[in-house]
């Protein structure tokens, strides 16, 4: 396999699993780097695949970050050249991660549920369209907390999730697989959905970068819905600039989506900068109120100082609604989320617990399925 050179933090950072890297591994770079090297003939497809498919074999039973890997990926040939010269600035031949509750035709999608075990989706979600056009190459499914439900990613079905820094931490969620597969190498992008902090958190707890984009920017047509108006699939990835190249791929308008907003996308890249000079950042006053870990204050700080140390401007700022902020989103969001698997009761997909009546397969079906995180939102 190639090797490739490269000094920074993650040519000489210790993972939990490897002490031993000094250089650069294909399934170490951003997505660009690799777009760069395919296009120079620096580097192929099939090398790229093949270093994730050796790092995926070492590490996963520790992570678990994957619920779902097609038999037929680890087989898969691809071309000495990127699948089209077209799409090089695109995501040609880019091996990518999807969360468990974006629909994939033909593979299985559980929402990491035992309520949906053997779904298969008839059709592609709209993200997932726009990555084949691009010519993204689907890694697998990541693991989650069950249908969104959590912050840890424990309450799958599947089991947890561990954070690839330290295996005795969460790596957050509910996207924590797509999160952990990320930091830890086992591929270059990934795919998550954001409800209340779903990618944003995740992101955060596994050191990577996590997006959840303006609602309506990215259609949510094959997301399986926890709670429809503050749902949006997102990226998570390992660099900003992968998170433009990735964000322009998946935006857009869409007509099977009606809450998606009807407006032009402009070329993310092009808010990349080299550095942050002028910025205005706000921090909110009420995030600083008792029960904020000593700790995490101190970075917090930190990270302020060194953006105006870096030419920011820095302003203090006041949400005063975000005192009722969670309050409302335990209405609308367990009331969105009863109504929206109201439609898993054995009648049409996944799991169906045969009994005498109609009433007793939904109740059984249901007893059955959902686990104790689904039922408690639910009620």
């Amino acid at each position: 396999m190639t090797r490739i050179k490269k000094i920074g933090i993650r040519g000489i950072r210790i993972s939990f699993v490897d002490s031993d890297y000094n250089y650069m591994e294909l399934n170490q770079l951003t997505a660009h780097e690799l777009l760069n090297l395919m296009k120079k003939g620096e580097v192929s497809p099939q090398e790229i695949l093949d270093s994730l498919f050796k790092r995926i074999k070492k590490i996963e039973k520790k992570v678990k970050s994957f619920v779902f890997l097609p038999p037929t990926i680890f087989k898969k040939k691809c071309s000495d050249k990127p699948n089209s010269q077209k799409v090089i600035g695109g995501l040609s031949s880019i091996p990518i991660a999807i969360k468990d509750n974006i629909c994939v035709k033909g593979e299985p999608t559980t929402c990491a549920s035992k309520i949906l075990q053997g779904f298969k989706p008839p059709y592609d979600g709209t993200v997932i369209q726009k990555l084949k056009k691009a010519g993204a190459i689907l890694l697998g499914k990541t693991n989650m907390d069950e249908f969104a439900f959590g912050s840890s990613c424990e309450t799958s079905f599947y089991g947890p999730t561990h954070n690839p820094w330290d295996l005795e931490r969460v790596p957050g969620g509910s996207s924590g697989g797509s999160a952990a597969a990320v930091a830890a190498d086992e591929t270059i992008l990934a795919l998550g959905s954001d409800t209340g902090g779903s990618i944003r958190q995740p992101a955060s707890f596994c050191g990577v970068v996590g997006l959840k984009p303006t609602y309506g920017r990215v259609s949510r047509y094959g997301l399986i819905a926890f709670a429809s108006s503050l749902d949006q699939i997102g990226t998570i990835t390992k660099d900003v600039t992968d998170a433009a190249l990735l964000l322009n791929i998946i935006s857009g308008y869409d007509p099977k989506d009606s809450t998606c907003a009807k407006i032009p996308v402009p070329d993310f890249r092009k808010s990349l900068k080299d550095n942050i000079q002028g910025l205005k950042i706000g921090v909110v006053k009420e995030c600083f109120k008792k029960g904020l870990d000593k700790e995490v204050g101190e970075k917090i700080t930190d990270s302020v100082k060194l953006f105006e140390k870096l030419g920011a401007r820095v302003k203090k700022i006041s949400l005063p609604c975000l005192d009722y902020a969670i309050s409302c989103y335990y209405i609308l969001g367990p009331a969105e989320a009863s109504s929206n698997l109201a439609r898993f009761d054995g009648v049409q997909y996944g799991l169906r617990k045969e009994v005498k009546t109609l009433k007793e397969m939904y109740e059984k079906t249901r007893e059955f399925g959902f686990g104790k995180e689904a039922k408690r939102r639910i009620i």
